[in-house]
């Protein structure tokens, strides 16, 4: 072998060398490697299926695989007393898209075209336009819900047209009586962002997932809202297969669990009742309260203008909300529970007895002349040129400031705010709906709480008379009223009669009321209504009713009946100026309510009871601004206005279509045997007490 290729050889043998050996070096490390991380996670495996058991990377690898999708329940039925539906889920239709089908590039043109289709406002369009763009490109944006038949017809038919859109049913809370029951039961919504950061927050990340449901609606307002947790219900789900990007690519049918409806829950209102008085205040801004004054039902709490809430319940447009916010009806507001007013004369049924449980005898007289002297200044009486000589029935009967200007001096402000909180003033009532007053009644120590200078001794003249510092809402009224008519017991308010945490009625102490000071005012509730002269009897003086002496029963007739008498009414009416009267303004002449603009004029209230023969129901009627002064006073020359012609003839169709009907004799529904009527299961017989 010559020279030259035994050295080219021996290079190449070196080089082989070389590179094998780097080579073997190299698959070692690698070999090493491998080895060392099978070992730790064959140590790590043993660890984890010691602390969570084996089988846990088949889960994973399933969970990865399949995805739980929710199903949301359908709530709890609302219904009135005697089983009328107020609150129920129904089939909903709607139309949806999910954003991949379409192609981002397309998802406006598509959203526009359905919005053309449904007719749907510019800015709704541009609203879903960007909702879709934001979503995941696998998640079902809604475009819109509540379709009409013939809208869920025109966009099944055009399909075709529209790649990505679904035309679908669901379930959705509906509430059939519109606007007469939005503001007890109140309205259900979408979960908005605020309370999901709060769950997520909170760590409760599965919550979260849910509420993100399209199909979710949780209580805003009302009953909805209290008693959220027990009539929500429970979700089910149904295990479908996804792909790596979460798109649902087969159903797995026998992996599901049926949702469990809520509760049921059945409320003290009777709907025909509710309904009457939403309609005798159309057009006003008030509230209306019916209340039995031996159980506490509440057989109607109206509040005026009302709102529909099937609005809410898919998204109300910020246009429309906007509307409702500024209306200065306030139809958003629950004037029965949260408006806050001064009673006006209606505290006079207070002022009374405080007078006489002072030891005023019914017999006390005094002389009106149309004002009272007190502190270096006159407190004027509603009537300019006087009542003349009055004693306690003839004051309430005409309504008459200076007599209840004087008795209040003798009883003293701390004996009023005293039986004004017996009575059931300054008290805030847990109903189950959010935002109850609880009224202001001022006494010294809620002065010195508020302010520094010394309580005046002028403040009791206007406390007599149900003006001033003194606030309380329908909903309080008509526990005062109910208070005085069944004899001084201590009932409350109740607006669920069955339903989650509802125990037995008990039964209402009696309060250490004066019994001949009650009698006394209750005569003089009477003359008010029912006796000529009295500040509402031509608005409640003949309610063309009249009752069986021996049965107690009811019956509507222009004329009398051969042995039977007549229905009766007691009530008493009120005024709260809402604008201060200056002594200028006096001298020259106070403006009429009727030339004054709306927001100026006084609040009118009433508060009543009946049959007088026999005490079942009290009313409390406030009307914002109704101040009239169109009402001649009968037997005077001046003229009534507020209480009297806005407030009392309302209270008067309404008691007497209650006291016609009489709800509280009438057996009530319970929830098993409303549940059982719709359920195709045999059932056990209800034997449930009325």
């Amino acid at each position: 072998m010559s020279t030259a290729k035994r050295d080219l050889h021996s290079v190449f043998s070196r080089r082989a060398l070389l590179v094998s050996g780097g080579a073997t070096v190299m698959m070692g490390a690698i070999v090493s490697r491998l080895a060392y991380l099978q070992a730790e996670n064959a140590a790590t495996s043993f660890a984890r299926e010691r602390r969570f058991g084996a089988g846990v990377y088949d889960e994973g690898a399933r969970d990865n695989r399949f995805d739980q999708r929710i199903i949301a329940p359908p709530r709890g039925v609302l219904y009135d007393r005697f089983g009328e539906a107020l609150a129920v889920t129904s089939p909903d239709y709607r139309v949806t898209l999910v954003p991949e089908q379409v192609g981002r590039k397309n998802l406006e043109k598509v959203i526009a075209q359905v919005g053309e289709i449904l007719a749907m406002q510019p800015e709704t369009v541009a609203r879903k336009t960007r909702e879709a763009l934001a979503a995941k490109q696998s998640d079902v944006v809604i475009i819109r819900q509540g379709l009409r038949w013939d809208e869920f017809s025109a966009i099944n038919v055009r399909l075709p047209e529209l790649p990505g859109v679904r035309a679908e049913s669901s379930l959705v809370r509906r509430y059939p009586q519109d606007i007469a029951f939005a503001h007890p039961i109140g309205y259900v919504q979408k979960p908005n962002q605020r309370e999901i950061d709060t769950v997520l927050a909170a760590g409760d990340q599965r919550r979260a997932v849910y509420l993100r449901n399209p199909d979710v609606r949780v209580g805003k307002s009302g009953l909805e809202a209290s008693l959220e947790n027990d009539i929500h219900g429970e979700a089910g789900w149904r295990m479908v297969e996804v792909n790596a990007a979460g798109r649902v690519v087969n159903e797995l049918g026998g992996e599901t669990r049926d949702p469990k409806p809520g509760r049921g829950v059945v409320l003290t209102i009777d709907a025909e009742v509710q309904r009457a008085a939403m309609e005798r205040m159309a057009g006003l801004s008030g509230a209306c309260v019916v209340m039995d004054v031996l159980t506490g039902d509440l057989i109607a709490m109206a509040s005026s203008p009302g709102f529909n809430p099937n609005e809410f319940v898919n998204g109300i447009s910020t246009a429309r909300f906007k509307e409702l916010n500024e209306d200065p009806y306030k139809p958003l507001f629950h004037k029965a529970v949260t408006g806050a007013y001064s009673p006006g004369s209606t505290f006079k049924i207070c002022t009374g007895i405080a007078a006489l449980d002072a030891g005023v005898p019914t017999s006390y007289r005094v002389n009106c002349p149309g004002y009272f002297p007190f502190g270096g200044r006159n407190f004027h009486c509603w009537q300019r040129k006087g009542h003349g000589s009055v004693d306690m029935h003839a004051a309430m009967k005409g309504s008459c400031d200076c007599y209840f200007y004087q008795v209040a001096l003798r009883a003293g402000q701390q004996s009023l705010a005293d039986h004004a909180r017996m009575l059931g003033l300054g008290v805030k009532y847990d109903i189950g709906v959010p935002s109850v007053s609880p009224g202001v009644v001022p006494d010294k120590a809620w002065w010195e709480s508020k302010r520094r200078d010394p309580m005046p001794a002028g403040i009791v003249l206007n406390t007599a008379i149900g003006q001033g510092d003194l606030l309380a809402s329908p909903l309080q009224l008509a526990v005062m009223m109910a208070r005085v008519a069944n004899g001084g017991l201590e009932v409350k308010p109740r607006l669920v009669r069955e339903g989650p945490g509802v125990g037995p009625l008990e039964k209402p102490r009696q309060l250490p009321i004066n019994q001949e000071a009650l009698k006394a005012v209750l005569f003089g509730c009477f003359g008010v209504a029912s006796e000529p002269g009295g500040t509402s009897y031509r608005s409640t003086g003949n309610l063309g009713l009249w009752y069986d002496p021996a049965t107690n029963a009811v019956t509507e007739s222009p004329t009398q009946p051969p042995g039977l008498l007549q229905v009766q009414m007691g009530g008493k009416t009120g005024t709260a100026q809402v604008r201060a009267i200056t002594a200028a303004e006096r001298a020259r002449g106070v403006k009429s309510n009727n030339k004054l603009e709306w927001r100026m004029r006084d609040h009118a209230l009433y508060v009543c009871y009946g049959p007088v023969h026999k005490p079942r129901y009290a009313c409390a009627i406030v009307i914002e601004h109704g101040g009239s002064d169109e009402v001649r006073f009968p037997g005077t020359a001046g003229y009534i206005g507020g209480g009297s012609a806005a407030a009392a003839p309302i209270a008067a169709d309404v008691m007497r279509l209650v006291m016609l009907k009489d709800p509280s004799s009438r057996a009530v529904a319970s929830v098993r045997s409303l549940e059982a009527r719709n359920d195709p299961t045999p059932q056990k017989p209800d034997r449930s007490p009325a």
